[in-house]
């Protein structure tokens, strides 16, 4: 079995802290007679008000350690040092280089590099967070780059808006897929084939993933143009992650333990992002964590995959059939049974069975048929209700567990407390209420097209008509944790703003309570940086896939199901602006950049935020 070993994660920061050296000393090249290379560019994260740590990775010719000098400065040059110091690297974190730089001032613009014997890194930009005087924020939003389904232009187009502060990466940074998994027939046809080429399990593969996606020459520019604030989602250790498994694992199928895959997939994450490791005696799978701009952000970063997420449920494991009660006195033509009517011994409970849009009450037609395997026009009434009332509402169900809740009601608090306008959460999956339109009549073509790439999806699509939820393993399969949450963030008067990855689409949303009174906050979803989106798969059929969300959702004021891109959050005192960026396409690197929508909040003095604005241009 793989072990997670805190060892292996803290080696280089430990040899960086104890290396470091007095304010202006020199940078020089630490002696090695081997030929090394920086094949994977460099990053830097989790900015604090003193500190921010950066990363790169060495490719040595041979095994063995290596040492490397690593060198912040004031300008790009790296001539006026502000601390160097030297660590060793070695194959035991996979040569990669992570410095957890301390002792800076606050709302300082620093760069930094790295050397080893006679190469030089490639030179990054960051900045420490400011103590005061904020007057506006500016984020980029970033999620779901799936290197298999094209190039990453939208993280290329992301470099050049001006003044971005940080980049917020809410999840899907690698996908495990192998090549006859899902991207597999664009990734040969584009030969952007997986490295490895099949699915990622162990330690080496989830190594092999992050080095093949750091080679991309758009994300080194990403990573080096701000300080990168990060959390995963299921992707980065396997597809519908929870803490007991994962719907894309399978430990009869040579996958091996789910702990042993899981921790595999952490400690590479943890080698090869710009990422401070979890403090000692905390869960490796805390990846919670917040940051501060003066008194005008909080940013808090949850973790809803793999701490305490309970499994999601399934409508093909978990929608029940509705029954009907009927009276088999006459066993020859039974009958149905009015509601609320006597049961006698004579009563049984059979499947509701549909023929025409209407329930089948006559006794010799239903005799006929088997409900578990009905012929062409019938179908079973599934019980929506129940479901929705039983399994769905399980208050155990959670997405967070409680100890996360617990402080990150202590975070709100204290935001608001401090006088702070706005508490941002990164958040992985769409948090707003969401039904799914009806796409029961698609044709049986697309159907049977999409039941390759999603098996089961054509029995999810004829669900559509009876108004479910759209992903249950989004928020809306655990609605009373989301109820929880908006009962705290309504209780501690915050200004909130959720952004959010995952669904491949750009969203603007209205957070709204249980009742429809009250409006908690807003969520702004990004959309992919290149996985496809729902209307991807849909475009040939003349369906508005947009406008039939925002029909069908009251909390939905807009949808885009279609493009890749980034979402630019900026923050002021007074006001909020999502800025929704799009690029023309993920298959050549010849594209152009357009903003297709920008949506304006403002603060309210009352619970919750004003509403969303949408702004011209």
């Amino acid at each position: 079995m793989t072990k997670l070993t805190r060892r292996a994660a803290l080696t280089a920061l430990a040899a960086g802290a104890s290396a470091t050296t007095a304010c202006g000393t020199p940078a020089r090249s630490p002696r090695y007679d081997g030929v090394v290379a920086f094949k994977h560019g460099v990053a830097s994260g989790d900015p604090r008000t003193d500190s921010v740590v950066i990363w790169t990775r060495v490719t040595p010719e041979g095994a063995g350690p290596v040492p490397v000098r690593w060198v912040v400065a004031s300008d790009r040059q790296l001539r006026s040092v502000v601390q160097t110091g030297e660590l060793i690297t070695s194959g035991e974190r996979d040569y990669t280089v992570k410095v957890d730089v301390q002792g800076l001032r606050p709302n300082q613009e620093l760069h930094y590099g790295f050397l080893c014997g006679n190469a030089r890194s490639p030179v990054g930009r960051t900045r420490t967070l400011p103590r005061a005087g904020v007057s506006e924020v500016k984020l980029g939003v970033v999620s779901c780059s799936n290197h298999a389904f094209g190039f990453f232009n939208a993280y290329e187009a992301l470099t050049k808006q001006e003044g971005i502060d940080a980049v917020l990466h809410l999840g899907d940074y690698i996908y495990e897929y192998g090549l006859n998994g899902y991207g597999g027939d664009v990734a040969l046809k584009m030969g952007r084939l997986p490295r490895p080429e099949v699915e990622i399990v162990t330690l080496g593969d989830y190594r092999l993933r992050h080095a093949q996606y750091k080679e991309e020459p758009e994300l080194q520019a990403a990573h080096a143009m701000a300080p990168w604030i990060v959390v995963w989602d299921d992707h980065e250790t396997a597809n519908d992650s929870w803490q007991g498994g994962a719907q894309n694992h399978n430990a009869e199928n040579n996958e091996g333990e789910w702990n042993a895959r899981r921790a595999a997939a952490l400690q590479a994450y943890y080698e090869w992002m710009p990422i401070r490791d979890p403090e000692p005696g905390k869960p490796f799978e805390a990846i919670n964590r917040s940051f501060q701009w003066g008194d005008l952000a909080t940013v808090i970063m949850l973790e809803t995959r793999l701490l305490a997420r309970t499994e999601p449920l399934d409508y093909a494991k978990d929608l029940g059939p509705a029954m009907m009660a009927w009276d088999f006195t006459d066993a020859a033509n039974p009958r149905p049974l009015a509601p609320g009517a006597a049961r006698t011994a004579a009563t049984r409970d059979l499947p509701v069975l549909i023929e025409n849009g209407r329930p089948i009450t006559n006794g010799a037609r239903m005799r006929t048929i088997d409900p578990r395997n009905p012929p062409v026009g019938v179908s079973v009434m599934p019980d929506i209700e129940g479901f929705k009332r039983g399994k769905l509402a399980d208050p155990s169900r959670a997405l967070l567990g409680a100890a996360q809740e617990s402080w990150l009601k202590a975070e709100v608090e204290a935001s608001r407390a401090a006088g702070t306008t706005w508490q941002v959460l990164g958040n992985q999956t769409v948090m707003a209420r969401v039904t799914a339109p009806d796409f029961s009549g698609l044709p049986a073509e697309l159907v049977a097209q999409l039941e390759t790439l999603s098996p089961g999806i054509g029995r999810f699509l004829q669900l559509t008509r009876f108004k479910i939820p759209l992903n249950l393993d989004g928020w809306d399969g655990y609605p009373a944790q989301r109820r929880r949450l908006y009962q705290m963030l309504a209780a501690a008067d915050a200004n909130p703003i959720v952004v959010t990855g995952d669904s491949h689409t750009a969203w603007a949303n209205e957070l709204m309570s249980d009742d429809g009174a009250t409006r908690v906050g807003v969520e702004f979803a990004a959309t992919s940086i290149s996985s496809p989106g729902t209307g991807d798969f849909v475009k040939d059929v003349g369906i508005d896939v947009g406008a039939a969300f925002v029909d069908a959702n009251p909390e939905v004021k807009w949808h885009d199901p279609t493009h890749r891109g980034f979402t630019v959050l900026t923050l002021k005192r007074n006001e909020a602006v999502a800025d929704f960026y799009t690029v023309s396409t993920v298959l050549s690197k010849e594209y152009t950049t357009a903003k297709v929508a920008s949506f304006r909040v403002k603060p309210e003095r009352a619970v919750g935020v004003g509403p969303l604005e949408k702004l011209e241009g």
